[in-house]
């Protein structure tokens, strides 16, 4: 599946609201926590989804969903609430998380 520009991927006024008052160090340790969990929670889900476990999916969906809203990766936000049942649709979904996470990592190294 196709994704949207990169500067799409995240939604810019979050990314400012969040990150733009941070020193670089603390930026970076939060970007690198926020990948962290998502992978973590993509993860989950995809596996969630294969088990056929109903209440891992909705905690899994859940939680990525929270944590796409807390770092303004809107696309990534969308596709978490899909049917991952459809062909190839679980590497869609981890896809667009790395395509998400470099976007906002691109996003938050533009400040000073």
């Amino acid at each position: 599946m196709s994704f949207p520009a990169a500067a799409n991927l995240v939604d810019p006024q979050a990314v400012e609201a969040l990150f733009g008052g941070m020193d670089p160090d603390t930026r970076n340790l939060l970007l690198d926590a926020a990948a962290a969990d998502a992978t973590e929670w993509t993860e989950r889900l995809v596996q969630a989804w294969q088990d056929g476990d109903v209440n891992d999916q909705s905690k899994a969906r859940h939680s990525l969903k929270g944590i796409c809203g807390n770092f303004g990766m809107a696309c990534l936000f969308e596709r978490c609430v899909g049917d991952l049942a459809v062909s190839a649709a679980a590497q869609d979904l981890r896809d667009c998380r790395d395509a998400s996470l470099a976007a906002l990592r691109v996003a938050v190294s533009r400040f000073p």
